[in-house]
This record gives structure tokens, C-alpha cells and sequence, in this order.
């Protein structure tokens, strides 16, 4: 499907802000929801090159819905780290931007998507796996899975790694990961050749816990792993035991999991939750869009300083961070005087204007 100018504004924020600088490493608790989301470089790699984020989406005051993905980059090829973070906001940007179509549907345009841009770039040089699911208020789910990064999922009968890694090593079997059979048979960038693998899942209200990781996680023995997801603890806690863990037993690679526990509690009614409004939270921090009212069906509340096509079934703008700034200096202006430290930061925000806040319209 042919990406939009809407789709391009949103992907190129998302990327903006995945490619910030972090620390080494980091473990976070989703406010308000039982998931968290870890990153850590570990102890030999000199750059993290995994990426991970999750997004809820609030589409009316009813609806709304959940999409968790986990991108490893691949370091033998190039710019594995970039591979990631395009493949991410590509795929982000996608499930926000086709947001009526049907879940899986939804899911195999982000896949794409985030493939077609990647190849475009690199030809098949630069690639990254990709593992994600999403998830509605309806309770309806699915995930995708291409390359070696893991879903598991706990449920009544017990833990399990659902994803079969697309190695020769995962295809047959074999616990013996030599370079021999470990390189991925396939990855987000190959090209047309992608066949993305789609699992199907027990019904949400059975499922207690979903766990993605990156292979820096699966030097944990898979009965050890189990017993780190089994306690009812929080999700930061767990995910936090996960990454300590995968350090102890080298931290060979870069090391990364996004957990959600108790699932059916996702879609209680949540305060101060708006429609049109859509959160994105990485390990390291988070990222709003804000959804805009429209005022009728030919006007929008919003003062745009890029030109958006009114076609488009969202209307998304990129609009600078000076509202707050004009009514510091307009009150400024008002004022006598301004100390010297006030005055020193404002010539540092001229400078360094702050990035942009994208807004999105949800019809």
C-alpha cells in the first residue's frame, strides 16, 4: 500500500525521537497499565542496536487499541541500529494511519511497510527482525513474528515460546546456535521475498502474560526464563529480573523485552484518556500525538505550519513548540526587565528551537 504524506509526517516524528541519545540501559513501567519495556546494550556491544516501543491508541471514547513491537537490528549488515528505528516508525506510523482496517490486515501492511522502506534504502544490505502484536478493546489479537526475536506467552497450561526463530538452527530444532545455522533465513528489508509468520492465539481472557524479546535475552535457558515470568509481580520487576539475568549469563549481545501481564484488565476504563489521543512509550521514555477536534466537516481546530491534504482520513500536522514560548515572551515583553538566566535560555530555545509536536485530527 502506498504510504501517504500523513504517514510520512507521523514516521519521520517517530524516528526523530527513536533516534535520541539514551543511557546504556533502562527498564520502564507503562503508568497506568501492567507492561513494561526494557533495553539494556549489555556487556560486550558497544551500541544498542535493539528498539522497542509500544502504542496505545485512543481512536473514540470507546474504542481503542494496543500495538507492542520489538525491532533487533542486524549487526552484520549495515546500520543495524538505523534498520530498527525505519523499521519501527514505519510500522507505528502504518497501524496509526490504517487504523479501520482489520487486525491482521493492519499487521501484514505494518510488516510491509516497514519492509518496503528499509529495502528501499539498503537493497537488501541492511535488514532487522521484527516482533509485535496488537491488540483492541474489543479483545481481539494478533501477532507477527519475522527473523529471530521471541514471543512467549503464559497461559492455563502453562509458559511457551510461540515464534519459531527463521533461522536454520529454529527451522530444525537445534539447540546448537553456531554461526552455521544462527543467520536468519529471513528479516524486515529483505525485499519482496518476505513471508511474515502470524500465530494464532488462545483468546485474550486466557492469556495472563505476553513477553517479546531480542536474542540477547535467549542465553536464558528456556525452564529458567519460565521461572522468571512465573511469580505475580509487577511487569518492571519481572522484565528487570529478565535483563539481570541475560547479564549474568554474559550480556554477549544487546538485551531487550517489552512484558504485558494480566491482559484482561488492558481496556478497564481509564481516566483521563481522550479520543484522538496516542501515547508512545519506549524503555528510555515517552511520546504524545494529539488528536484535534475537527470544528465542522471543512475546519479543524488546529494552526498548521505544513500543508496537509483534507482528503486524508487523518489530517496530521507537524506545529512547533512555540505556544507556550510566545506567552513567556509575550508576557516578558510586558515586563520591565528579565533577569540574565531567563534571558540566556531564551537565546538557547532560539537557537535550539525544541522539536515539533505532531498533531493528528481523528474524524
Amino acid at each position: 500500500m502506498e504510504k501517504t504524506e500523513v504517514q510520512i509526517q507521523i514516521q519521520t516524528q517517530i524516528q526523530r525521537w527513536l533516534s535520541r541519545k539514551t543511557t546504556t540501559g533502562s527498564v520502564r513501567q507503562v503508568t497506568g497499565l501492567p507492561i513494561a519495556l526494557a533495553s539494556d546494550v549489555g556487556l560486550v556491544r558497544s551500541e544498542n542496536q535493539d528498539r522497542l516501543v509500544l502504542l496505545r491508541a485512543q481512536v473514540t471514547n470507546e474504542k481503542s487499541f494496543l500495538v507492542g513491537v520489538l525491532c533487533d537490528g542486524m549487526g552484520g549488515m549495515t546500520n543495524g541500529k538505523e534498520c530498527a528505528e525505519l523499521a519501527i516508525s514505519f510500522f507505528i506510523s502504518s497501524c496509526i494511519v490504517h487504523r479501520q482496517m482489520g487486525l491482521k490486515d493492519r499487521l501484514l501492511n505494518a510488516v510491509n511497510s516497514a519492509n518496503d522502506a528499509i529495502y528501499e534504502k539498503y537493497h537488501g544490505d541492511g535488514g532487522t527482525t521484527l516482533s509485535a502484536f496488537i491488540l483492541d478493546s474489543d479483545k481481539q489479537i494478533e501477532v507477527v513474528n519475522v527473523g529471530d526475536s521471541r514471543i512467549y506467552l503464559k497461559t492455563d497450561i502453562g509458559f511457551e515460546q510461540i515464534t519459531t526463530d527463521d533461522t536454520v538452527a529454529g527451522q530444525l530444532k537445534n539447540n546448537f546456535h553456531t554461526p552455521e545455522v544462527s543467520g536468519l533465513l529471513q528479516y524486515i528489508g529483505i525485499g519482496p521475498s518476505l513471508e511474515p509468520h502470524f500465530i494464532e492465539l488462545p483468546h485474550v481472557d486466557k492469556i495472563s502474560k505476553l513477553l517479546m524479546t531480542s536474542d540477547g535475552s535467549h542465553y536464558i535457558v528456556q525452564e529458567t526464563l519460565r521461572r522468571i515470568m512465573m511469580p505475580k509481580l509487577p511487569a518492571s520487576e519481572l522484565a528487570e529480573r529478565l535483563i539481570s539475568v541475560a547479564k549474568w549469563c554474559g550480556g554477549h549481545d544487546n538485551a531487550s523485552a517489552l512484558l504485558l501481564t494480566d491482559l484482561p484488565s488492558l481496556f478497564l476504563k481509564t481516566e483521563n484518556v481522550y479520543k484522538g489521543t496516542i501515547d508512545i512509550w519506549d524503555s528510555f521514555g515517552e511520546m504524545q500525538l494529539f488528536g484535534i477536534e475537527t470544528a465542522s466537516s471543512k475546519k479543524t481546530q488546529i494552526i498548521s505550519d505544513v500543508s496537509v491534504d483534507p482528503k486524508a482520513d487523518i489530517n496530521a500536522s507537524v506545529v512547533s513548540n512555540t505556544s507556550a514560548r510566545s506567552k513567556d515572551e509575550e508576557t516578558s515583553k510586558n515586563s520591565e526587565s528579565l533577569d540574565n538566566k531567563t534571558k540566556a535560555r531564551k537565546m538557547r530555545q532560539k537557537k535550539e528551537p525544541e522539536q515539533p509536536n505532531l498533531r493528528i485530527d481523528f474524524e
